[in-house]
């Protein structure tokens, strides 16, 4: 395995400002030496939850680590939390997407097969670049690579979408956004359109955190902009699962629903493949 990381800012020559974070750590397959032996690989992007007030742990190399052994090279945003807010972290993971994309050939990666996962508030962020990649944050610092912002298929995790008061989550609206931009300008389902990339949506009914009616109008969204989707809804299951497994969640991955919300992670690689998402 391939461990690496890479600060965006230095990267890109962007002057870093009050941001503190924007490195892109890699998990990529090694390969072999002659050139025309060499693999290429989908790449998933992890953008890790925490209500962009701390970066989850659990959320972030245990889901590399899962799409690793699924045959995708995985790199995990370390994104700005607050105080600093917007556009900060959209524009990190813009850099994410651009530096995939168009690194693409010496990466060994599929230059059209670069999807993101995202948790919670990372599925919020994940959102952000999925449906608004032409932020004008992110046009006034990029211009026309915008369109390499876009993921190629996107994986919602139990994510905070709406900016709505009966379901919204007003702690990550409130550290993304804090005094620059208002909630509704980033309340995802109401900014999905037609040229959105497919979307594999997944929550629990049991959530009491993040309202799973989060995942259910982003799932209306993208269904009525006619952009291929999926949802799936578990039961039972508290906010934060991540990749169900130990090293994610602890001692409580022992609760006895865990093995059949973990189909999460073969559901989402079935959609994924289904799109081409594969070693080639």
């Amino acid at each position: 395995m391939i461990i690496e990381n890479l600060d965006l800012f230095e990267f890109f020559g962007i002057e870093r400002k009050n941001a503190k974070a924007g490195v892109l750590t890699s998990y990529r397959h090694n390969q072999r030496r002659k050139r025309e032996e060499q693999k290429k690989y989908p790449a998933m992007l992890v953008l890790p939850g925490g209500a962009y007030a701390t970066i989850s742990e659990g959320e972030a190399e245990p889901v590399a680590m899962e799409f690793y052994n699924r045959g995708f090279d995985a790199f995990v945003l370390n994104y700005d939390v607050a105080p600093v807010c917007y556009p900060a972290q959209i524009l990190e993971a813009a850099m994410a997407m651009i530096y995939l994309h168009e690194n693409a050939e010496n990466l060994n990666l599929l230059a059209d097969k670069v999807a993101a996962v995202g948790f919670s508030a990372g599925g919020h962020l994940l959102g952000c670049i999925s449906t608004l990649w032409d932020d004008p944050a992110i046009v006034s610092q990029f211009g026309d690579r915008c369109q390499l912002v876009r993921p190629d298929a996107s994986v919602y995790s139990y994510s905070v979408i709406t900016s709505d008061a009966e379901y919204n989550d007003k702690e990550s609206f409130g550290n993304f956004c804090s005094d620059k931009v208002s909630f509704e300008s980033f309340s995802i389902e109401k900014k999905v359109r037609k040229e959105c990339s497919p979307a594999f949506i997944w929550a629990t009914t049991a959530d009491d955190d993040t309202s799973p009616m989060n995942s259910v109008g982003l799932y209306k969204a993208y269904l009525k902009n006619g952009v291929p989707c999926e949802l799936h809804l578990f039961r039972e299951g508290w906010h934060g699962l991540s990749s169900c497994n130990y090293e994610a969640i602890g001692e409580k991955s022992s609760a006895s629903f865990i093995p059949h919300v973990k189909n999460w992670l073969n559901l989402s690689e079935a959609f994924l493949k289904g799109l081409g998402f594969q070693l080639k």
